[in-house]
């Protein structure tokens, strides 16, 4: 497949160009997104806490199960509150989400409409008009493939892990860790753009397999993962990390020192500082894509994977006739001997 030369984008240029996307409509867009982010984190922070103290029970229930002391429909219910736990998160983390590619949608509206603002209006509107059926399938797709590339060094891993012992063991853990980490972080920045090309083919995707966005997105890479890592990494993980390390760090010391006071002034700034600068993040994935697609042909991205829609709609098989294979005629003993006279006549000649 002949593809166009691929471009990088300078660093400099990019972060000047994402000044002037974010900076004009900043406290608009920060009070939703840093909002709606503060709720999600705290949510799934109490969620997470309830369904550790459930298992720490479950196991001090199942000592008391083998003393005779408890009953198991005990740990049955148990189990029912944890599993369900575990769906409220998945649903929080599905709605979250979609949140973010509307926030995302948002940006990519306000490059081509400049009069438009990003605030909780506008972020709502693209909320309401996402396609969730088939983003939530890019969703999954994006975190089974993920899964499956991953998969061969976790059972490494876990393999190797128990057949080597001692230090042997750990320092095996810790390379087979990294490189597994590696290939998580390569697929996520393959896998990147698939939310923005679904959109440019939206249409073209009703009945058809959202994988191929995650195709799509592959090919849109091409010679562009290091160049979007370098971003990525400048603008987006750096000032997050050093935040961390200051606020983080402010907490881990009120715990080491028992002053509590700052353990909590510690978690609350790093959580909302985080949260502050998550549009920052959101315009950063927009403003790439529309950089990057700038004079790129889209059907070359999705040559050869849409079905065709007599395909999907039955119509090319509506006069299509089922013919019972026929068993082939074996030729009779005298026949064959004629066939082989004449070869072997053949290689005489």
């Amino acid at each position: 497949m002949k593809m166009e030369k691929q471009r990088t984008l300078p660093m400099k240029e990019f972060i000047t160009s994402l000044k002037k996307l974010v900076k004009p409509n900043y406290l608009k867009a920060m009070w939703p997104v840093a909002g709606v982010s503060i709720i999600f984190i705290a949510l799934v922070s109490i969620l997470s806490m309830f369904n550790s103290n459930i298992a720490a029970s479950l196991s001090m229930t199942v000592m008391m199960i083998m003393y005779g002391m408890a009953s198991p429909v005990t740990v049955l219910f148990a189990l029912l509150e944890i599993l369900g736990i575990f769906a409220i998160i998945a649903a929080l983390a599905f709605f979250y989400s979609f949140f973010v590619v509307a926030t995302q949608y948002t940006y990519q509206d306000k490059m081509a409409h400049p009069e438009q603002p990003v605030s909780a209006g506008s972020i709502w509107m693209h909320y309401k008009h996402l396609r969730k059926n088939q983003l939530w399938r890019i969703i999954l797709y994006i975190g089974l493939f993920t899964f499956l590339w991953s998969l061969p060094l976790n059972l490494v891993n876990a393999l190797l892990v128990s057949r080597i012992s001692g230090n042997a063991g750990l320092y095996v853990a810790w390379i087979v860790r990294i490189l597994n980490d590696i290939i998580i972080l390569w697929k996520s920045i393959e896998y990147s753009q698939s939310y923005f090309l679904y959109r440019e083919k939206q249409p073209q995707f009703l009945g058809q397999s959202m994988r191929y966005a995650l195709t799509a997105s592959r090919r849109f890479m091409t010679g562009r993962k290091w160049n979007y890592f370098a971003i990525v990494f400048v603008v987006e993980f750096l000032p997050m990390l050093i935040w961390t390390l200051i606020f983080g760090g402010l907490a881990v010391y009120g715990i080491y020192t028992a002053t509590y006071v700052l353990t909590y002034v510690g978690i609350i700034l790093l959580i909302v500082g985080l949260s502050c600068y998550f549009p920052v993040a959101y315009a950063t994935a927009a403003l790439y894509y529309n950089r990057a697609r700038a004079g790129m042909e889209m059907d070359v991205l999705f040559k050869d994977t849409f079905k065709p829609v007599a395909d999907l709609t039955g119509e090319a098989y509506v006069h299509e006739v089922y013919v019972a294979k026929q068993p082939a005629e074996q030729p009779s003993p005298a026949a064959k001997n004629k066939q082989e006279k004449k070869h072997e006549a053949k290689k005489d000649e």
